[in-house]
């Protein structure tokens, strides 16, 4: 179907008659994605979290009693750093961003208690670092109730976004929150994704929008055989989430996959890690490569300039100006206002300038 994307106006002695141009272009159609399983490493954890800085890679992952950190230099083959200096203790689900003076700050869960059930006594809290090894505890707790956790934050711009999951039946899902400085945050009502999607990743494409990587995982008991597949979203603002038809990009037989780390690399491509494995208890970090086909955007139209009639005693000329290089439209069609309706009065092809007829046709 034809739409009138921009149009100009010029007066006749008889009436006003406008000039459009119409784009015979359709709505864009949703990204599809691809997702291709690379290799599985023998790192045992959870909740990974990849950030690359002067060609290595630097892994940080849940482990028994703090944050471990691993370096690679191609992001597949690990060499776990004894030396770091990281969070200990009750803590899980590291997040590292780095700031506008270039060091870092990682985000992460911490038990306040234990509570009576698995989601409950998290906090969101952080610790910096210069150089992605060396980390500074940060006593101040950024929320005190973070639900499950498994806090993912992205730096856009001056500000942060926070993704995070809560797990009781009721509220199951994906929340986030904002904040000017990563540090004050102000969460935002309404869930972000589907109830069964946890643990999100979100990253913001150069063209400005964004991508959230999730697993499934029901609000109630699984059922037997239960395996978290991986699922994408798409954006265009970070808050209202689109996940088409919900078809997993991967879901590996007899495994779970789950705890996506989706990161957008210098080359601009997609890479991935994540847990992968039977159970949490034995799940493993593995990687892959996303892709995206993204629809071609929309042509956007600009209107014609500079309207003119020329008229003579019978016949009535209408010409206008078309910016050269500007998207070509479909066509151009002239149209004269009747009381509170437009009437068409012709249409010509795109690569005319000028309309004749008669100006007993305009209304005169």
């Amino acid at each position: 179907m034809r739409r009138i994307l921009a149009f100009m106006a010029a007066a006749t002695a008889a009436s006003v008659v406008v000039v459009s141009a119409v784009s015979a272009v359709q709505a864009a159609s949703e990204s599809t994605f691809d997702f291709a399983f690379v290799s599985s490493s023998p790192v045992q954890s959870v909740s990974p979290d990849v950030v690359v800085a002067n060609g290595t890679y630097y892994l940080f992952t849940t482990g028994m009693g703090g944050i471990g950190v691993y370096t690679s230099s191609n992001g597949e083959a690990w060499t776990q750093v004894t030396t770091a200096r990281t969070p200990t203790g009750q803590v899980s689900d590291p997040s590292v961003v780095q700031l506008a003076d270039g060091s870092y700050r990682m985000y992460y869960t911490a038990r306040s208690g234990m509570g009576n059930q698995p989601c409950s006594g998290k906090q969101l809290r952080y610790a910096t670092s210069p150089d992605l090894t060396t980390w500074t505890v940060q006593s101040a707790v950024l929320l005190a109730d973070l639900g499950c956790g498994v806090p993912d934050v992205v730096r856009d711009g001056n500000s942060f976004n926070l993704y995070y999951v809560r797990g009781n039946p009721v509220e199951h899902g994906t929340y986030m929150a904002t904040s000017p400085d990563g540090l004050t945050w102000t969460t935002v009502d309404g869930i972000r994704t589907p109830r069964d999607f946890v643990d999100p990743s979100v990253v913001k494409v150069r063209d400005g929008h964004w991508l959230m990587m999730v697993a499934d995982f029901p609000a109630g008991p699984p059922t037997p055989g239960f395996f978290q597949k991986l699922y994408v979203g798409t954006s265009t603002d970070g808050r209202t989430w689109d996940w088409g038809d919900r078809t997993p990009v991967y879901a590996p037989p007899g495994l779970g996959a789950f705890d996506p780390n989706l990161n957008l690399m210098a080359d601009g491509t997609f890479k991935v890690w994540f847990a992968q494995g039977a159970s949490a208890e034995v799940a493993t970090v593995a990687y892959g490569v996303l892709t995206e086909d993204a629809p071609e955007p929309t042509p956007v139209l600009v209107p014609p300039t500079k309207p003119t009639v020329a008229l003579t005693k019978s016949r009535a000329t209408i010409s206008w100006q078309f910016p050269v290089g500007a998207t070509t439209p479909s066509a151009f069609v002239i149209e004269r206002k009747s009381g509170n309706a437009w009437v068409t009065v012709g249409e010509v092809a795109a690569d005319k300038r000028t309309f004749a007829t008669t100006v007993r046709a305009l209304g005169g």
